[in-house]
């Protein structure tokens, strides 16, 4: 994937090297390897982020993000931090019931999207989702902002609600239904 991205013009200005990860242990240990593949972007020996597994999409938009965002200051990376925050606060509070999920609701892409989704119209919620493969910011920013490690999560006005397993303890007892808006 690598060496076919390298021959992109749109990707004229970027250098790929391949690397194996357990026969040079110097450099995965200076950048934090902790799982194969990944996919490290660094500018003037400064590492400006990664992205962990076999992403295309993911690896795709970190290069033209750095590609066009030509700094190499931790300070202006974590200013861009600050806003994926702000994002994330934005998204939770699109609308008053807001799941996070892998597809849509018309096309869920795992099984526990697909049940949490049957759950909600089940009690015919008004609610906005966000497709997290579209995004691997979003994805892994919603993770350590939640500080709930999967997918999917409900919020309902701004706050978490839970997973899956949350969601069908609260229908079993019935508390479920009273805190979700209903469409009219």
């Amino acid at each position: 994937m690598i060496e076919e991205m390298g021959k992109l013009t749109e990707y004229k200005d970027v250098k790929f090297a391949e690397i194996d990860a357990e026969k040079v242990l110097e450099v995965s240990s200076k950048v934090g390897i902790r799982a194969v593949p990944t996919v490290v972007f660094i500018r003037n020996d400064t590492l400006l982020g990664r992205v962990e597994g076999a992403n295309p999409s993911a690896i795709s938009e970190k290069i033209k993000f750095y590609l066009t965002n030509k700094y190499s200051d931790p300070n202006e990376i974590f200013k861009q931090k600050e806003n994926l925050e702000d994002r994330l606060k934005k998204l939770i509070n699109q609308a008053p019931c807001m799941l996070f999920m892998k597809g849509s609701p018309a096309i869920p892409r795992c099984g526990f999207s697909r049940t949490i989704v049957s759950l909600l119209d089940s009690y015919n919620t008004d609610y906005q989702s966000f497709d997290i493969l579209q995004d691997n910011d979003i994805r892994e920013g919603l993770k350590k902002f939640s500080d709930w490690p999967t997918y999917p999560q409900l919020y309902v006005n701004g706050e978490l609600i839970g997973g899956l397993d949350i969601i069908k303890e609260m229908s079993e007892s019935g508390e479920l239904e009273n805190i979700l808006p209903k469409k009219s």
